[in-house]
């Protein structure tokens, strides 16, 4: 049986849906009644392959039929159930950051949480349309297509799509802090795991009230860095800043621990040349955490919560952890899955957001979907975007597009007003529906 599977999930799609901000031309006499029915959830979005900014679905946007099927398994959706368990509890955390963020300055995360977390957040980007497109067409460049090649050997693969299904699989399995490790995970995306996932530390960036964050269909991880050939030869990419979006407020960000403060990033930028990070002004607060017991301690531990895989000494990702780990014991500290960490929202100016943005339309494929909260807004982050040094695209239809519906949403702004009975004041306002009735 065919499913459609979404590489964004409908959870954070959920943030963006038009049915939740409902625009109501009230009085101050009367207003009008919440419909009790729930809603369709949609969305705006703009589908550049088509050139139509329109409504759509949430349950029909991005995504595609089959993406987990395996059909060397007896249980061909095996892969789809086990990533369902992933997200519902990466949705958990999510929803409390968001909702912190509505009403605190900061969020408080448990060490599991923020592990899975940061799991999902690498399946999220390894399985967008682009990730996903690279495997089943094999678009490669020739060196990785030779890796890829033997590793399908070294596993009995038979399609390079087949790797990326198994490294889904067993990133999944795997405990998070073990994945860097695990030999059944293609090299190059094992590699990405540890520098991303496992090296780099964790901030939140928040809009202000009159700006907002927007989603693109590969937008799920793009990166500010640097990029090129190592040697001539060698294609590398280097990520000073990695982008997750999960609400039109909010977006996480990972980055390497050479932009905490207390670090500084001055040496890496000699080693690229003196290539500078675009967001090197911006606040980047480490978490603080607060480690719940010693090392003494005799109470249980979940499943697999500290199996501690291989140490290779050859390996800086695994000398530092090692390091941190010889550190705290000679506090007498020993890491759990229920130490917490409280991480600070970092309120961003509206210039900043909308270079947020711009990095997020600048790395668009041909095949983009947008998706927005306001078309007002959406309008202005074009408009910013176009005078911009170094734009790769061209939004000129979509502006035009956006232009045409603020008009008509005026010209019917006026003709409501003009039917408004002498003695009477009204004003338009935004309020939140509840979605979840």
């Amino acid at each position: 049986m065919d499913q459609y599977h979404h590489y964004i999930p409908r959870f954070l799609l959920r943030n963006f849906a038009i049915d939740k901000y409902e625009r109501i031309f009230e009085s101050n006499i009367k207003q009008q009644k919440k419909k009790n029915r729930r809603k369709a959830e949609l969305l705006q979005t703009y589908d550049r392959n088509k050139d139509q900014l329109g409504v759509y679905l949430i349950s029909r946007t991005y995504g595609y039929q089959n993406m987990y099927k395996d059909l060397n398994n007896k249980d061909v959706m095996h892969v789809e159930e086990r990533l369902a368990k992933l997200e519902r509890r990466a949705s958990e955390t999510i929803h409390n950051i968001v909702k912190a963020s509505r009403v605190e300055n900061q969020v408080v995360l448990l060490r599991r949480d923020l592990g899975e977390l940061r799991k999902f957040l690498f399946i999220m980007n390894y399985r967008n349309c682009q990730r996903w497109s690279q495997f089943t067409d094999e678009k490669f460049d020739s060196i990785t297509l030779s890796m890829v090649k033997t590793f399908m050997q070294q596993h009995n693969l038979q399609k390079p799509k087949e790797v990326w299904l198994q490294n889904i699989s067993e990133i999944l399995d795997t405990p998070h802090e073990e994945v860097g490790n695990n030999q059944k995970i293609f090299s190059i995306d094992r590699e990405d795991y540890k520098q991303r996932m496992i090296d780099c530390f964790l901030i939140i960036w928040q809009a202000g009230e009159n700006d907002e964050f927007i989603i693109t269909s590969n937008g799920f991880g793009i990166f500010e860095g640097v990029s090129g050939n190592m040697f001539g030869a060698f294609p590398f990419q280097y990520a000073f800043h990695s982008f997750y979006v999960i609400s039109p407020k909010l977006v996480l960000v990972l980055c390497p621990t050479v932009f905490r403060k207390e670090v500084g990033a001055d040496e890496l930028y000699r080693f690229f040349g003196g290539q500078r990070s675009i967001f090197e002004n911006v606040p980047h607060p480490g978490a603080t955490p607060n480690y719940v017991s010693t090392g003494n301690s005799s109470r249980s531990k979940p499943k697999n919560e500290h199996s501690h895989s291989k140490f290779d000494a050859t390996d800086p990702f695994d000398l530092r952890s090692r390091a941190f780990d010889m550190t705290l014991n000679s506090m007498g500290i020993e890491r759990q899955w229920n130490d917490t960490f409280t991480f600070s929202f970092v309120k961003l100016d509206s210039a900043t957001v909308h270079l947020v943005n711009y990095i997020l339309l600048n790395e668009t494929k041909p095949d983009l979907v947008l998706t927005f909260l306001s078309r007002p807004y959406l309008y202005k982050t074009i408009a910013k975007y176009h005078k911009k040094v170094g734009v790769q695209h061209d939004f000129s239809n979509l502006k035009k597009k956006l232009f045409i519906a603020l008009n008509r949403t005026h010209k019917d702004d006026l003709h409501l007003r003009k039917n408004i009975p002498t003695g009477q004041t009204y004003s338009w306002n935004v309020r939140e529906t509840n979605s979840e009735s």
